[in-house]
């Protein structure tokens, strides 16, 4: 089944069947776009593409819109996501709700031409050049892929976090353990043998 989105087609499951729903991924056919061009809206529910990766789960429905146009071999697709992340902490593993908000520029090769080009050393903008197959873009991981870049490469549920135990994993800033630990650098561990 096609529903049209102001412009390219996007394969979609029908709606009465919602376990369909989640398995079906969404493509922008670019046959289907009238002068090259076209636009692309729809809003994702959290469950449609979590687990996004093993850190980050989406906890609110995900707007995705923007443009698609096709120039000569290649495609352009510029857009928005807006929706509301939940990341956990790097020191005690305990989620953290992070606001996506992101614009996105990203550019689309055919496989075929990009095989056939004798690239011997490629720049810095050719290395931003995604490869597709030629026939389709999938949002799904285009969605994906935005909000992982949207994700702080750090996140810390506050600046004074102390983290969880190394010994018995309790969780430092709810109470305190009675393990012992030595924090000793491993490149220094061998030092600590020498009299």
């Amino acid at each position: 089944m096609f529903h049209r989105y102001n412009g390219p087609f996007v394969r979609r499951a029908p709606e009465s069947d919602y376990r369909l729903q989640c398995e079906i991924e969404m493509r922008i056919e670019l046959e289907n776009l009238e002068g090259g061009k076209g636009k692309l809206a729809h809003i994702y529910q959290p469950e449609e593409l979590n687990p996004v990766d093993e850190r980050v789960s989406l906890i609110a429905p995900v707007g995705v819109n923007g443009t698609v146009r096709l120039s000569g071999n290649e495609v352009f697709v510029n857009g928005h996501i807006d929706t509301q992340a939940q990341v956990e902490c790097d020191r005690c593993l305990q989620p953290v709700e992070q606001p996506i908000k992101a614009d996105f520029t990203l550019e689309y090769i055919r496989d075929s031409d990009y095989e056939s080009s004798e690239v011997v050393e490629l720049n810095e903008a050719e290395m931003s050049v995604s490869v597709f197959d030629g026939k389709a873009l999938d949002v799904d991981e285009i969605v994906k892929e935005q909000v992982l870049l949207a994700v702080p490469t750090r996140m810390l549920c506050r600046e004074d976090c102390k983290g969880i135990c190394p010994e018995c994993g309790t969780d430092r800033n709810t109470g305190d353990c009675n393990c012992v630990t030595n924090d000793i650098d491993p490149r220094w561990a061998a030092l600590k043998d020498l009299k």
